[in-house]
Formats: C-alpha cells, sequence, structure tokens
C-alpha cells in the first residue's frame, strides 16, 4: 500500500492526499443522502400499499398519522412531576421506540407535498401514477417510448457513471506519475493556501520517494509537456487577409480544428456514458395529464427539428455546438486585449459540459484583435472591415466542420458505436454587441437592432408586439440581390455589411435562431445593473435628507445568506459583476421600501420587483410548459408596469431616460429561447466570461509580455492536457471526487459533522445540564423553565401522535441530565424546481465569523408549514440513542389584510410568536426572513433567494396571484 494514502474511517479505501479532503466531505454527503434515501424508501412502500387498498395503519407502536394538531405545541410550564424519568427500563425503551417512530414519519413528512402522493386515489391500475415521468424519443432514433417513476428517472439523471480507465500509467509521457503532479502544479500556478499545502505535500513525498521523481529542471520539464501535448488537439495558426481600401490587411488566427478537438471528447471511453445523442421529449403526470418539461439541449425542440432534418436513418444523430466568443481584456488599463473562443459540445450533461474540467467548455480559437485607429475611429467603413475580418477569421476554426455539417461523417465513437454525425451550431452565446457581428446587424445604430427579429428601434420597450424573425435565408437573399445592384442601392440594402455570415456555411446552423438570450449581459448586468438599479438610486438621491446612507445601512443589516453576497453599501459602489447585481437586485426591496414611499417611487419599485420575479422564472434548472407560460404572463406584466411608470415620468425630473434599448426588448425571445434550447443554463455567458480571468492571469504570470498570444495558448492547452491527464488519474484512482473550489465562510462545514436522519448537526458544544443551562440563561425569557416546557412538549408530542405516555405517565427529566447543544445544522431537501436533492446550511450562532447568526427555516406541521427562527439547536440522548431537537421563535401568523403596498412589492409578513420546542426533523430547508425597519416584530420573507423557496413560496401562498 503506498504509503502516502490515507485510509478513510468510514468505508476503510485508501486515498491519496489530494483526494482524502474531498473524499471526506464526500462521505458525509453519502450519509446524509443515504439517510434521506431510507426515509423516502420507507415512505414509499407505504405510499404503494396504500393505493393497492390495503390498510396499513399502525406502525412501531403508534398509528399512521398524527391527529391534526401542530407539532410545535405551544406549552405553558406545569408543575414538575415528583417521579424522576424516563427511570423504569420498559418505560425508557418504549419512548425510544414511539420516538424513533415519530422521527421517521417526520423525515417522510418533510419531502414537499407537491412530490407526494396523494394517499387515496382509484382506479391507479388503468391509469399512470403521479409523477410518472414518460420519455419520447425521436422517430429517426428507433428507440419505444419508456416510463418510469420520478424516483427510477432522478436516480437514472444522477447515476451515470465513468467507464473504466483504459491505461495503466496515463501520466505517460511523463516518465512517473510524481513528474506529472509536480509538472501539474508548476503549470496552475496559483500559489493559495490550498496550493501552498499541496507543494508541501508533494515535497514530502520526494522526500520519501526520491525515484519517483525524475526531472531535472525546468527545460526537462518543458521537453515532458511539449511531448504530452500532442495527447490532445493543438492549436494551429491561419494566415487572414481583408483588404480595407483596397490594401491588404493580414491577421493571425489561432484555432484548433474544430473538428478534430471535437474527436478528442466524442472518442473518449471515459465521457461516453454522459453523451446523448438522439433528441427526446419528456412529461411529467400530474395526475391529470403529461406535463411537458425541459432542461437539457436534446430535450427542446430546435434539438429534434435539426434530428427531423437529417436522413432517416437510425444511426444519423445531429453533432451539436455551444460556441461563444468575446473580447478580454488581460492588462489592467486594457491595452493588452485577447479575443477568446470557447466550444463546448452541446449533448454532453450539463454537469461536465458546464464545467471547467475535461469535457467543460475549452478555449479552441482566438481571434484577432483589430487596433483602433484613431483617424478611422467612428467610421463606418472601419466597423465594417473589423466585422469582415471577424467573420473571415472564424471560419478558419469551423473550416474543418463545413462539409460534414452537410454530408455527415461517420465516427467511431467512445460508446464503441459507429454514428453518422452531422455537425451544427445550436447555440451562440455572447452578449448584445457580440451578438450583433455574429448575426451581421448594425447594432445600437440601426432602424432594426434586434439580432432574432425585426423590431424597430423605438418599439423595443413594448413587450407586446411580435414582429417578424430575421432568418439565415433571407439575409443571404438580401445579399444576392444587393450583388445585383449599383454600389449606391447596394450600400442601401446592406448598409456597407457586403460580406457573408460565416455561420451560413454550416448546415443546419441558422446564427439568429442560434443567438440566445443572456441573462448575464441582458439582465443582471444590463436592464437592472445599467438601467433600473441607477433609476432607483436617482429617486433616492432625489430625496431630502441622507436617504442614500439610510439605504446603505439597511442594506448592511439584512440577514446573511449562503450563496447570496452581502453588502455594506449599494449606492456608491460601480463594478461589473453580474452576479453582484443579481444579488443585490434580490434584496433591494427589503431594504428600500421605507425610503421611496411617494407615488412614482412605489411605481419603479414594483416594476423592480416584477423584474425579480421575471428574472427568476429564467433562472429555474427545470421548465415545464406551466411555468413558462407563468413566465410569459410575467413578461406582459412587467411591460406594462414599465409603461405606466415611463407615463408617469414625464413632466417630472426623470423624463429624460429612454427605456427603447436592446436590453430592455431581448427578454422578449428568452422563454422561446427555452422552448428551442432548454433551460437558461444551456445558453448564458457567466461560465465563459469566468475563462477570461484564466487568460488574464496566465498574461501577467507566464508571458514575457511579447507576443504573448501564442504563450497564453500554449499554456492553456498545456493546462487542458493536464486536465485529461489527471481526469484518467483520478479514474484510475477510483476517486469520485469534486473539483476544489474556494469556500467563504457560508459554505465551511464543521468537521464535528454528525448525520442524524435527514439531518446533521455540528459545530458540537460541552454537554450542559438542563440546570446548568437554566443559570447560564436566566436573563433570556425564551429559556424560562426550560427543562419543564421540554418535558411537558415530549409529552404533548407523544400524544399528538397517537402514542400512549410510557408506563401511562408524562415524560421527565432530572435538572442534573445533560443534553448537547449545536450550533450549524444541515438540512437536505428536495428541490421543487429542478427535483434534485439540495442542501441548506443553518447557523444557529452568537458569534458566527464575530457575527450574531440565528437562521430561520420552514418546517413541517400538520396543519401546514410554519416559518420559525432557531434559538437553540441541540441533542437529547436516552439509552445511548441520540435525538435532535430546537427552541425555536414561531413565526407562523400573518398579519391581518395584506396592503396594496405589500401585494405590489410581492411582500408576505410573519410576526413573530412565542419560543417553542420542535423537532428538527421537521424543518424542510431554511429560509431568509429580513426585517422591516419601520415595524419592529414584523419580518418579510425573501422568496427570491433561490427557485426552490420562489416556487415553495408560490404554492403556500397561491392568494398571491404568483407574485
Amino acid at each position: 500500500m503506498d504509503s502516502s494514502k490515507e485510509k478513510c474511517k468510514q468505508y476503510g479505501q485508501h486515498f491519496t492526499s489530494r483526494g482524502m479532503k474531498n473524499h471526506t466531505k464526500a462521505c458525509d454527503r453519502t450519509q446524509l443522502n443515504n439517510a434521506k434515501s431510507k426515509a423516502f424508501t420507507k415512505s414509499l412502500k407505504t405510499r404503494q400499499q396504500i393505493e393497492s387498498g390495503r390498510e396499513s395503519t399502525n406502525w412501531g407502536t403508534g398509528k399512521l398519522k398524527p391527529k391534526n394538531v401542530e407539532l410545535c405545541i405551544e406549552l405553558l410550564p406545569q408543575r414538575p412531576r415528583r417521579h424522576q424519568g424516563p427511570q423504569a427500563r420498559n418505560s425508557t425503551k418504549a419512548l425510544i421506540s414511539i420516538l424513533d417512530s415519530i422521527f421517521a414519519y417526520l423525515e417522510d413528512m418533510s419531502e414537499s407535498p407537491e412530490l407526494r402522493y396523494p394517499p387515496d386515489r382509484e382506479g391507479l391500475a388503468d391509469r399512470p401514477k403521479l409523477d410518472n415521468i414518460r420519455r419520447q424519443f425521436h422517430p429517426h432514433s428507433g428507440l419505444a417510448p419508456e416510463e418510469l417513476t420520478l424516483e427510477a428517472y432522478l436516480l437514472q439523471e444522477s447515476s451515470r457513471s465513468r467507464r473504466p480507465p483504459t491505461q495503466e500509467k496515463p501520466w505517460s509521457p511523463f516518465r512517473t506519475r510524481l513528474d506529472f503532479e509536480v509538472s501539474e502544479f508548476a503549470q496552475e500556478n496559483m500559489l493559495n493556501q490550498n496550493a501552498t499545502n499541496k507543494l508541501i505535500s508533494l515535497i514530502r513525498r520526494c522526500a520519501a520517494n526520491p525515484d519517483d521523481f525524475t526531472i531535472t529542471n525546468h527545460a526537462d520539464m518543458n521537453k515532458q509537456w511539449d511531448l504530452a501535448s500532442k495527447k490532445c488537439t493543438e492549436f494551429q495558426t491561419y494566415d487572414v487577409c481583408v483588404k480595407y481600401k483596397n490594401t491588404d490587411q493580414p491577421f493571425k488566427m489561432h484555432a484548433r480544428p474544430l473538428w478534430d478537438w471535437s474527436l478528442d471528447l466524442i472518442r473518449d471511453p471515459h465521457l461516453a456514458p454522459f453523451f446523448t445523442w438522439d433528441a427526446e421529449r419528456r412529461y411529467r403526470f400530474n395526475g391529470t395529464s403529461f406535463v411537458r418539461f425541459y432542461t437539457e439541449p436534446w430535450t427542446a425542440d430546435a434539438y429534434w427539428e435539426t434530428q427531423s432534418e437529417l436522413p432517416k436513418h437510425v444511426d444519423a444523430k445531429p453533432c451539436p455546438y455551444i460556441i461563444y466568443a468575446d473580447k478580454a481584456k488581460l492588462s489592467s488599463f486594457g491595452t493588452q486585449k485577447a479575443y477568446p473562443i470557447v466550444a463546448r459540445l452541446a449533448n454532453i450533461a450539463v454537469g461536465i459540459r458546464n464545467s471547467n474540467e475535461w469535457g467543460g467548455g475549452q478555449i479552441v480559437g482566438s481571434l484577432p484583435v483589430v487596433s483602433d485607429d484613431t483617424a478611422e475611429s467612428g467610421k463606418q467603413g472601419y466597423a465594417n472591415f473589423k466585422t469582415a475580418v471577424w467573420h473571415a477569421a472564424f471560419y478558419k476554426l469551423l473550416e474543418s466542420i463545413v462539409m460534414h455539417s452537410k454530408t455527415g461523417i461517420w465516427t467511431h465513437c467512445g460508446d464503441g458505436k459507429d454514428w453518422w454525425l452531422f455537425l451544427m451550431v445550436l447555440i451562440l452565446a455572447a452578449d448584445y454587441e457580440e451578438a450583433a457581428v455574429m448575426a451581421l446587424i448594425r447594432g445600437l445604430r440601426g432602424l432594426y437592432p434586434c439580432p432574432i427579429c425585426f423590431v424597430k428601434s423605438d418599439e423595443q420597450s413594448d413587450v407586446t408586439i411580435v414582429p417578424e424573425f430575421r432568418s439565415a435565408r433571407h439575409s443571404q437573399e438580401a445579399v444576392q440581390k444587393a450583388r445585383t445592384l449599383n454600389a449606391e442601392g447596394r450600400e442601401n440594402l446592406l448598409k456597407g455589411l457586403n460580406v457573408e455570415d460565416v455561420f451560413w456555411n454550416v448546415a443546419h446552423s441558422d446564427p439568429h435562431k442560434a443567438i440566445s438570450f443572456d441573462r448575464l449581459h441582458s439582465h443582471h448586468s444590463g436592464l437592472w445593473g445599467d438601467h433600473l438599479f441607477g433609476q432607483l438610486k436617482l429617486h433616492v438621491d432625489n430625496l431630502s435628507g441622507r436617504q442614500s446612507a439610510k439605504l446603505d445601512q439597511q442594506f448592511d443589516k439584512l440577514p446573511r445568506w449562503r450563496n447570496l453576497n452581502h453588502f455594506q453599501a449599494v449606492t456608491n459602489i460601480s463594478f461589473n459583476d453580474g452576479s453582484k447585481h443579481e444579488d443585490i437586485s434580490k434584496m433591494i426591496l427589503f431594504a428600500v421600501h421605507n425610503i421611496l414611499t411617494n407615488r412614482l417611487g412605489l411605481m419603479l419599485l414594483a416594476c423592480v420587483r416584477s423584474y425579480v420575479v421575471l428574472d427568476m422564472h429564467l433562472g429555474f434548472e427545470l421548465h415545464t410548459t406551466e411555468t413558462i407560460a407563468d413566465g410569459r404572463r410575467e413578461l406582459q406584466n412587467f411591460g406594462e408596469l414599465m409603461k405606466k411608470y415611463w407615463e408617469a415620468c414625464k413632466g417630472t425630473e426623470f423624463e429624460d431616460k429612454n427605456w427603447d434599448f436592446p436590453k430592455m426588448h431581448l427578454h422578449v425571445h428568452a422563454f422561446d429561447d427555452i422552448e428551442r434550447k432548454g433551460i437558461t443554463k444551456n445558453f448564458g455567458t457567466k461560465i465563459d466570461e469566468a475563462m477570461h480571468g484564466l487568460a488574464r492571469a496566465t498574461y501577467l504570470r507566464q508571458t514575457n509580455f511579447k507576443n504573448v498570444e501564442p504563450q497564453i495558448l500554449r499554456s492553456l492547452h498545456r493546462r487542458m492536457v493536464g486536465k485529461y491527464i489527471r481526469d484518467q488519474m483520478d479514474d484510475l484512482d477510483k476517486l469520485d471526487e469534486e473539483a476544489d473550489e474556494q469556500q467563504d465562510h457560508e459554505n465551511d462545514e464543521p468537521s464535528d459533522l454528525e448525520v442524524l436522519g435527514n439531518v446533521a448537526v455540528g459545530a458540537k458544544k460541552k454537554p450542559v445540564s438542563f440546570l446548568s443551562l437554566q443559570n447560564e440563561m436566566n436573563k433570556d425569557v425564551a429559556f424560562l423553565n426550560f427543562r419543564i416546557r421540554f418535558s411537558n412538549f415530549l409529552s404533548d408530542f407523544l400524544q399528538a401522535y397517537g402514542h400512549p405516555l410510557p408506563g401511562g405517565k408524562r415524560v421527565s427529566f432530572i435538572p442534573e441530565q445533560e443534553i448537547t447543544p449545536y450550533q450549524y445544522l444541515k438540512v437536505c431537501f428536495r428541490s421543487l424546481d429542478n427535483w434534485a436533492d439540495e442542501t441548506d446550511y443553518l447557523r444557529c450562532s452568537p458569534s458566527f465569523h464575530n457575527r450574531e447568526r440565528y437562521d430561520a427555516a420552514i418546517m413541517k406541521t400538520t396543519a401546514g408549514n410554519i416559518f420559525v427562527r432557531l434559538i437553540y439547536v441541540f441533542t437529547c440522548t436516552i439509552e445511548e440513542k441520540v435525538y435532535p431537537f430546537a427552541l425555536v421563535q414561531a413565526l407562523d401568523v400573518g398579519i391581518g389584510q395584506r396592503s396594496a403596498k405589500d401585494k405590489a412589492l410581492g411582500f408576505y409578513r410573519r410576526e413573530r410568536q412565542k419560543a417553542k420546542f420542535i423537532s428538527v426533523h421537521s424543518i424542510i430547508r431554511g429560509a431568509l426572513l429580513a426585517p422591516d425597519f419601520d415595524k419592529p416584530g414584523d419580518y418579510l420573507v425573501a422568496d427570491d433567494v433561490d427557485s426552490d423557496m420562489f416556487l415553495r413560496l408560490k404554492a403556500m401562498y397561491s392568494n398571491r396571484a404568483g407574485r
């Protein structure tokens, strides 16, 4: 056994030092998911018994269903009983049996009701079961439709596994594995804390096994990298020449031949299980009919339509690309730029496709950057020249797939099968400026500025208009017609763009259909960051007093939440980070609603709320025909609200703002894109923009700042080769680990995590007796008579579920008995958005990174779901059996009739109640509750923290009319 490997205490397997940290996390996650699966399996058996007509009303020592009372019963302090229990062994055993039964039921209850079978249905033998999934494959595939349960479908989607490694020494041509690992580290060259630890680990291994490290110097390492680089398709340099003012202008284009790059992935047997070659339509049975849903590109319409256009042959398959391009600043002052092209294969599973690992997006080309000539700046002819260079250079990348897109090419793939592949560009991911170049339109200066349709420039804010769509056929006909005209007629028709779109050369690849809505630039950095947010700040600045300072103060006081950036101030910050803009838009209403209280301000806030709801719909990770219809309705609502606001601004200091701009219009096409290409995650630019940072870091750390493009591309290619080798080495080690990610404090997990059913507790504190806790917390009214109230809670808790009291006596604890407090709670739940398992990390600490932190949650009761805030999480041990409980502040009462303002801004208030005990197994998930700064004790539910919360709140309070 390799002495450098560590042994997992849970499973006994040995792992390298690289994998042990991630495997430990995977272990904890596996235990939590296994516990969740066991609870779900037990509940599924119960439901199946009910559906098949078999009566099974008794389980454990009590009844299947509790009485219709709340689980967290408010208990008044009662006189303690003299007997000190649980003491009698029989009573203790009975109590343990009863608690085990109840907690098993609560774990089942924590599942969302929308995902559960109803208890009483008839005629099931002739009907599909609720939530069953139907998969209808394209007729050309030769595959028969299939129907499976939701659980089987989710298991199928999550259980694709890699094939066994095919190379005994995947690090070759590096002489030893250690040689590669040191070289890999040198190539990554990012010396953060983890990298420093990595270096120390490698050095220690070199000392222990000197024969494993044979590299002598940097030149020797470079030689081995050059040999290894041939494992993957390398960059080639092409000459590009375009005329400007009758003079040939030469450029260099660097690109990997796109088809050769594709073969690296298509022929890789390790990636084969993650490829899907046939279009399909997926449906879920809602109890009445099968409702179609959309996720991956092959579940949407464009993939289906393309396969219908191919020869009617069972082996003819689309091979679709997702292509992104945009300029990137390399130097701080923007004097040095790059123009990367990123490609992905659209028929690889999203978990791999959207990663930066092997099989994910890779830089496949670098377009020439045409310098800005001050003498030519602003001239239409020079702008057209830049566009011509773009298309001429891009052709060098696409050239290798042009013929194959039309005739197809028989390819032996990694799954061992031969497919007749027809290559196509399914998705073009780009911001507006880049999309205008791709589509060969004039952009902002054009009369019809949209790259997808012919909307007029002065009608872009009207979402009710349905203009004619652009098409490649229409554009080609215009160019052909122009060539028959004189110079003046040609200029009037083409506006100077007398070139052919490079994508016309690729079959089944209409650029106007491939260009897609981009949430990052169109919504987060665009409509919100550049327009709505700026307008909101203008309204605040226009108020008397220090209202901007008040907004910043209130924003800083909003509660923190995992995966949500927290800001101390928002009115005076300037950045170009779409993710931060998105987070500000989600929380801004809670900080500003008591500041902008005049009529015009409230109208703007209503527009902001509608924008947030619309953006939530666009961010869903699974869409159905119903959610798409809801999203279209919200789009119309947003357009109507914006129209009313714009009209109300006339005659005021805000009337100069013009809302007719492309990013106000582009989301009109968003839901069409979802129907054609799947969820927005498939065609956004966020993951591609992240690659700019890698190119920038390479420029700063691994070039000599002269002729930098070849140096950057060589480094990026080596990184890709390194990932390919690492991928095979991990398979060889049978590791199933996630890539290391920089984590902020919100994602930190305590090292003492303990899995208890469907939850896990951590950040363990020293055990404390009831007496000591009472003395320590004697000034906190929530802890008044803690021991007695907890004893009474357990007694009433058992009876609420129809269980007799053990020995006929109420539960009681002695003052000296100890409980164990925890400050961390991990809750696993099934998302209503993508139906997958998700996790919330909840804190219950007086000092979490020097801040008081008591998170809120949604919990299940027999009367419905309620909100609570954690006060004290603890476990109680009875005969070595550990049971988790919590003292919470209930926020389960709505506050009277909702005001018009609350309805317009989508607020739902909760009122603070007295402290209660609950079982943590009844917690469904975490929740973010923002305080109403003008009404102490009132809390506003943040339904926009994620898609699951948005859908869950919509289901809980359907009378909000979807808002």
